[in-house]
């Protein structure tokens, strides 16, 4: 059986520490891959990062060859897979020249250690399994271009994607993907043996909110197990996850929860939040942690009651987040512009060189759930914006600005919906769902100041916002607390000295 590498080192920039230049990422990638033995983290996977960012198409090489000289061989001692861009949500051309860099790799890799250095790629947003076939038919393209102009030679599905997931409603459906993806590849003749796939955490909940997320990762951990399991395919989950509740909550505090929530996958992405902000030490305790602890078999099991329950759920907390959500994108959208971006990315506006996010489709959504009057209430969110939605970590760096961090979005009015119609038994049902849901909100509760926010968002949203805040205490039993009276009272200080320079920024 192949080598399944249990942590990945990504390009993320959610740290507050340091800015990191694209020049600088080629030392941060040893650092990160060299043994703990030799000074680095000992992390056994590294994502170059060619999505919405500036990273020129040298450096998956430079990175690659310099491991090599560093005595530590791609493919067996540590890997090395870039995430490409998808050619749906940027220019086709900044997609060719990504694989193109891949097979330029493996070319002078190959002239370094007889062997192929990089196997697979990641490629994002896939929300079907036509989209795979394509990607992996464009890939094959460029190695077939790359035959006749190079002397040596790499046959077909050298390099195979790994999709990252991303919707809510793609997560749910993540084994019709799977299925459409594998029944062409035997049409074509190729077995497949091993499959991986990335989940993601982040997005996800920007767009459909983080019990919605949660929730949607969860069954698609539990599908693809299990389709992997009916079609003698070994599948091994990446889930993207970042240091904070909202997105994934992967902190050396927090790891046995994830465990618990996210049994079943095989591979956790180290952020730079959690390399820089909580330092060297505390990843290195959660790598080697994810080395002793994720391949014991703890998978869950649902029965199809409880992935129709979970569905229900999602539309719950779905409809009561998008609803806050549409209220505040447009104040979040302009504070996000001056959250200090950590890397060299592209624009989000439209240049021609851009990166755009979309917002949550509520069609799909209300696909999910059998309750009527649920599907209509999804159906009448309008969800027409007049801003750029943007990335989850500038949302979610606005949202902790403002004093309201977005994990409560929604949460206290989906809980009471969830009691409303289940009773205790299904907040206890959601619990199970959903183990760690208590320990995020309660990290979270630790940032919150509702006054921070008076008179710069919708004051019906505020509202609804501090409503999601006391139902979720108290249905869920959480000791609220006094926000500038706990061990983080700097932090409070901090934050009520920005309020007057983002009114200023308002207008």
């Amino acid at each position: 059986m192949r080598k399944i590498p249990t942590s990945l080192a990504t390009q993320h920039p959610d740290n507050a520490d340091r800015y990191i230049t694209v020049q600088q990422e080629p030392e941060e990638a040893f650092h990160s891959l060299s043994s703990q033995l030799c000074g680095g983290l000992g992390i056994e996977e590294i994502m170059i990062d060619f999505e919405g960012k500036l990273t020129p198409y040298h450096q998956t090489s430079q990175i690659t060859l310099g491991l090599i000289q560093r005595g530590l061989i791609p493919g067996r001692d540590i890997f090395v897979t870039p995430r490409i861009p998808n050619a749906k949500k940027e220019p086709i051309f900044r997609q060719l020249m990504s694989i193109m860099s891949l097979v330029e790799t493996n070319i002078l890799a190959y002239k370094e250690m007889k062997s192929t250095a990089i196997t697979e790629t990641i490629v994002p947003m896939i929300e079907s399994g036509s989209e795979v076939i394509q990607i992996q038919e464009r890939i094959n393209s460029v190695i077939e271009l790359g035959n006749k102009n190079y002397d040596i030679q790499f046959p077909m599905n050298t390099i195979r994607v790994i999709p990252l997931i991303e919707s809510v409603p793609a997560l749910v459906n993540v084994d019709s993907i799977l299925e459409e993806y594998a029944r062409d590849l035997m049409n074509k003749g190729v077995e497949l043996e091993d499959l991986r796939l990335m989940f993601a955490r982040s997005d996800s909940a920007m767009s459909y909110g983080m019990v919605s997320s949660v929730l949607a990762v969860v069954i698609a951990i539990d599908h693809s197990l299990k389709w992997g399991k009916l079609n003698k395919v070994n599948v091994a989950p990446i889930l993207g996850c970042g240091s904070l509740p909202f997105r994934g909550h992967l902190t050396l505090e927090n790891i046995d929860s994830m465990y618990s929530t996210y049994a079943g996958v095989k591979t956790y992405t180290i952020q730079s939040g959690l390399r820089y902000d909580h330092g060297d030490n505390k990843t290195k305790k959660v790598v080697n942690s994810l080395k002793d602890n994720i391949h014991v078999d703890l998978k869950r099991h649902f029965s199809l009651s409880d992935i129709e329950q979970m569905k229900e759920y999602i539309g719950i907390f779905t409809q009561y987040y998008m609803t806050s959500f549409i209220k505040l994108i447009n104040t979040v959208e302009k504070i996000s512009q001056t959250i200090p971006k950590n890397r060299d990315r592209l624009s989000s506006t439209k240049s021609g060189l851009e990166y755009i996010r979309e917002i949550a489709n509520m069609e799909e959504i209300a696909k999910l759930v059998k309750d009527e009057s649920l599907r209509q209430r999804l159906l009448n969110i309008d969800t027409n914006i007049h801003c750029t939605v943007p990335r989850a970590i500038s949302f979610t760096a606005a949202m902790y600005t403002l004093g309201l961090p977005p994990e409560f979005i929604g949460v206290g009015r989906g809980l009471k919906e969830v009691l409303d119609l289940f009773g205790r038994e299904g907040i206890e049902q959601l619990l199970l769902y959903y183990p760690q849901l208590k320990n995020d909100l309660i990290f979270a509760q630790k940032y919150l100041n509702t006054r921070v926010s008076r008179g710069i968002v919708d004051e019906t949203v505020r509202l609804e916002y501090i409503e999601d805040y006391e139902l979720a205490c108290e249905i869920l039993e959480i000791e609220r607390i006094e926000n500038e009276l706990n061990e983080d009272e700097f932090y409070h200080t901090l934050l009520k000295s920005t309020r007057p320079i983002i009114l200023h920024l308002m207008g």
